[in-house]
């Protein structure tokens, strides 16, 4: 089948056209022209893996179902426990006004319709709760049969062939474990390296306690301390007693990389300089050696 329609004009050059359309009855699909930069330039085949079905991955986790039927606590899914939930209404009242009672009826109506989603939600709750126990049941059964049949199934026919000629020394069983002769040592070694670890640890924690009892002494504890603290900080003549404004006025900048080298180098010298810097360090070797004599910060 074919519709024709034609027409008496004509298009000089390469193409003519006749202006007569031939509309086919086949509905396949005109193959469409693909560039030479296309990557479907050249037909590949693709592996059935490429296309294979990708879970989709969504965001955020879902909360933990609340457990409504719980075991030892009342059976909500009888019909006593759903006729006691919801309660038909026992009374009726009269209203004056058409308003009064249009607005009462629709109160009704959300009520039984609230009534009515709750006793279908337990009966269904209560239904999908004993499907997915009889499901739960049935697995657990199948999985302790299938582990109780590969326990007693028989020994197979390759192992069966294969055994006499494995030596007895390759054999393993429940009740001959392999040989360590070096236990002993091992486990006098991990012994020691453990009890080593503990008293690194019990002295960590004494010289942390006895930090704490050394710095406790400028703790605040008291309320007349507090407010002596805050009458200090807060007092109006602060700047004009404290010049400075920040930590690097009260401490001082921290060493450049410029300055540590002049150090070095006034040192190898014997500038003066290097002689300060000599005696805080040995200030700071002897607080250090006085802190191990007295077990304890200083």
């Amino acid at each position: 089948m074919a519709s024709t329609m034609s027409c008496s004009w004509r298009v000089v050059g390469t193409f003519q056209c006749s202006h007569t359309f031939i509309r086919h009855a086949s509905t396949a699909s005109i193959t469409v022209k693909i560039p030479p930069e296309s990557p479907k330039f050249i037909d590949i085949p693709r592996a059935p893996q490429e296309y294979a079905y990708k879970k989709p991955h969504y965001k955020g986790v879902l909360p933990s179902p609340r457990q409504i039927f719980r075991p030892g606590k009342t059976d909500k899914s009888t019909a006593e426990y759903i006729a006691a939930v919801t309660p038909e209404p026992t009374t009726t009242k009269t209203y004056s006004s058409q308003k009064d009672k249009a607005l009462a009826d629709w109160k009704s109506r959300q009520a039984a319709t609230r009534r009515q989603n709750l006793r279908e939600g337990l009966t269904q709750l209560h239904q999908r709760k004993v499907k997915s126990d009889r499901r739960m049941t049935a697995r657990s059964a199948f999985r302790q049969a299938e582990h109780e049949r590969r326990i007693h199934e028989p020994e197979r026919e390759d192992e069966r062939l294969t055994n006499p000629s494995i030596i007895q020394a390759l054999k393993r069983d429940s009740s001959n474990h392999l040989p360590d002769p070096d236990r002993e040592a091992r486990v006098i070694k991990m012994k020691a390296r453990f009890e080593a670890k503990e008293s690194a640890k019990a002295e960590e924690r004494r010289i942390a306690l006895h930090s704490l009892y050394m710095n406790a002494r400028d703790f605040i504890v008291t309320e007349e301390a507090l407010n002596a603290k805050v009458d200090e900080v807060f007092d109006h003549e602060w700047f004009r007693n404290y010049p400075e404004h920040s930590i690097w006025d009260k401490e001082g900048f921290p060493d450049t990389v410029q300055s540590m080298l002049s150090e070095l180098s006034s040192s190898k010298r014997g500038n003066a300089q290097s002689t300060s810097g000599y005696i805080q360090l040995t200030k700071q070797r002897v607080e250090r050696i006085g802190e191990e004599l007295t077990g304890g910060k200083m």
